[in-house]
């Protein structure tokens, strides 16, 4: 099974985190963390990125899409209710998003012929294809932007990435617990 979820809790060979403190030229690393994330979202080569990594049969496959077909793509077939967890949302959000690959002729559903009260859904010979050509053509691409870092810098900045992941994943289900709502 194909688990995109970071772990749930931050590694925790870290250090616990310090407040946000500026850096040397007195500007606070969290906003420009955020900011470097808005700046990529919105350029050009964020949407050109998205059009040539993303693009099927003259549509433009979403994000969630994507992690639908790859996570679809990973098995013969799932049950509607482990793709759901799989992607980590509700059986209708699943249901939805089937729909929309469905009608690109990328997915396809059906009973299940053991247990009528179960649907299976999976990728059809030209998902897996558009599974496979956007997984290569993302890790190439990958490979060329981080080719001026180092082996270590590029392990260093992997780690930093996951460590974010599970930090924002365990302070955001430290708060829910606690029935507060982000600010």
């Amino acid at each position: 099974m194909v688990d995109r979820r970071a772990p749930s809790t931050p590694n925790a060979s870290r250090p616990p985190a310090e407040p946000a403190a500026a850096d040397a030229g007195g500007e606070d690393s969290g906003d420009r963390v955020i900011r470097a994330i808005q700046q990529f979202s919105r350029s050009p080569a964020h949407a050109e990125l998205a059009h040539s990594l993303y693009g099927s049969g003259g549509k433009e496959l979403t994000p969630t899409q994507v992690d639908a077909l790859e996570t679809l793509a990973s098995r013969p077939e799932w049950r509607m209710h482990e793709f759901a967890e799989a992607l980590d949302i509700d059986r209708g959000a699943a249901s939805r998003t089937t729909d929309r690959l469905l009608k690109l002729g990328l997915a396809e559903r059906r009973p299940d012929e053991g247990d009528r009260r179960y649907v299976i859904v999976q990728a059809t010979a030209a998902g897996r294809r558009i599974s496979r050509r956007i997984q290569r053509d993302r890790y190439a691409l990958m490979q060329e932007v981080l080719s001026g870092l180092s082996g270590r810098q590029r392990s260093e900045l992997a780690e930093l990435l996951e460590y974010v992941t599970a930090a924002m994943e365990a302070t955001l289900s430290r708060r829910a617990a606690a029935g507060e709502t982000p600010t």
